[in-house]
């Protein structure tokens, strides 16, 4: 009976699938009790450097961690969260590893202040068996980012009651202020303002490199206050372009009845709100049309680029509307192509929901979700679709028609008509990598319809960055230029 038994384990253990184990040591000088989420990422080829943004193509993990100081250890396997979704097994081979510890859900991203990750990556070995072993030392912390002011850069950061009602909880608005060369020499002139919304990914502290005054053209025609907006903050589900949202607030009363008060206050910025103009990149360029739509009174126009789709019957290159329609493929049943490169999509819709899935919250189609939806009894922004069929809900796409902007126009361009002429701009690239385009031409066949005197133009041959040549950011600044008085 004991032979019995003890051949009955032996039987189960090689049965057991081969382990890759991976130590996970704190450094000492980590003093902090770790709560949050650990995200192990991978890379095969080790020439190469573990990229800031995840590889879905690299397989990669996160787990739970409750309690951690000093030492953890944790198994690369099928139990862990993982991407690829059809990930078996670590192939044989060398590979680098290298992770992070988010412990703040409530700011969008892993690499937030308090932060913990290993700044040297680690070499794992997998042998023929699925067996390998590592040592990852997490030994930093991301630090609060430093902003420098000097004598035409200032930072502003303004309380917001409004948003901090809505959240029940300190909610601020960030933002970078540069003032034009003359400003400090003469002390009684007044200047335009100019809001600019960054896309994914950009902050005000972008604005103490040079790569947004060259974009946007800060230093060309006349002498304008420009002030570059935070649209990352406080945003746990992604951004929130200033819209105002049902899930995240409301981020554009509070910009036009809070922020650009206050900045007249500290500033000499002309009091007529036609000398206001607002501008934006990709989601800062959808956000740039809804504030012009919604608040027309409080803006002299608008030059939306790239925009985020501004509508819904091309939504990255889905019908929203389309009766039975699927997230993920196209009526063949093929795979939908998303993020095209000279022509050639080098990903899918599924692998970007995906890979979103495995990041967790505040990525780009959650943020779609909470800019246009509603709350569920949580306060989590209502799926669009379920995350592993691609099914649409149809319902959730009814809630979501009030921020579709070509029936908006279509809607309402006639009681508007007065107040919003002339003052839209709208502008996407031939060749945008996101399908963008496609929404700006559904966009401007709506607006022909209402006979909408505004701007909806594709630019030929440009993507979603290059539309920012020389040529058109001078054009850009140049049509500001003609509406100041």
């Amino acid at each position: 009976m004991r032979l019995l038994s003890v051949l009955w384990v032996m039987l189960l253990v090689n049965q057991l699938p081969a382990q890759v184990v991976l130590k996970l040591r704190t450094d000492t000088s980590i003093h902090a009790v770790l709560n949050g989420r650990l995200y192990i990422y991978t890379q095969a080829d080790t020439s190469k450097g573990i990229p800031n943004q995840p590889d879905p193509k690299q397989p990669m993990f996160a787990f739970n961690i409750t309690g951690w100081q000093g030492e953890q250890t944790v198994e690369l396997n099928r139990k862990a969260d993982h991407l690829p979704v059809n990930f078996s097994a670590l192939q044989p081979g060398y590979y680098k590893v290298a992770g992070i510890i988010d412990t703040d859900p409530t700011e969008r991203g892993s690499f937030n202040p308090g932060n913990v990750y290993a700044r040297k990556e680690a070499l794992l070995y997998v042998n023929e068996k699925g067996e390998g072993t590592a040592e990852i030392l997490f030994s930093a912390v991301v630090q609060p980012r430093k902003f420098r002011e000097n004598d035409s850069l200032k930072q502003v950061i303004l309380a917001s009651k409004l948003l901090s009602d809505f959240r029940k909880k300190p909610v601020f608005l960030q933002s970078a202020v540069l003032l034009p060369s003359s400003y400090h020499n003469a002390p009684s002139r007044k200047y335009p303002l100019v809001l600019v919304i960054p896309g994914w990914g950009g902050t005000h502290y972008d604005l103490q490199g040079s790569g947004p005054v060259k974009r946007y053209g800060m230093k060309e025609g006349k002498e304008k206050i420009f002030v570059y907006l935070n649209p990352e903050n406080q945003s746990p589900f992604g951004l929130h372009a200033f819209v105002d949202s049902r899930v995240n607030g409301p981020w554009g009363k509070a910009l036009v009845e809070e922020l650009i008060p206050y900045l007249q206050q500290q500033y000499r910025i002309n009091p007529d709100p036609s000398q206001h103009f607002v501008m934006g990149q990709s989601t800062g360029g959808y956000g740039s049309l809804w504030l012009q739509a919604h608040y027309p009174d409080a803006f002299g126009g608008c030059w939306s680029v790239s925009p985020d789709p501004v509508d819904f019957s091309a939504f990255t290159g889905v019908d929203l509307y389309e009766k039975g329609v699927n997230f993920f493929t196209d009526k063949t049943g093929s795979l939908r192509p998303f993020y095209l490169v000279n022509g050639k999509p080098l990903s899918s819709l599924k692998e970007f929901a995906d890979l979103e899935t495995f990041t967790g919250d505040g990525e780009q189609l959650q943020a779609f979700e909470a800019e246009f939806g509603v709350p569920d009894a949580s306060g989590r922004p209502r799926l669009l679709f379920d995350r592993r069929t691609g099914v649409i809900d149809p319902a959730v796409v009814k809630s979501w028609r009030p921020y579709d902007m070509g029936s908006f126009i279509q809607q309402n361009w006639s009681k508007l008509e007065k107040k919003l002429s002339d003052k839209i701009h709208v502008f996407a690239g031939g060749v945008d990598n996101f399908f963008l385009n496609k929404a700006v031409e559904a966009f401007a066949t709506k607006a022909k319809t209402a006979k909408a005197a505004l701007v909806a133009e594709i630019i030929p041959g440009a993507d979603h960055w290059s539309i920012w040549s020389p040529e058109f950011t001078r054009r850009v600044q140049k049509e500001i230029d003609e509406r100041i008085k």
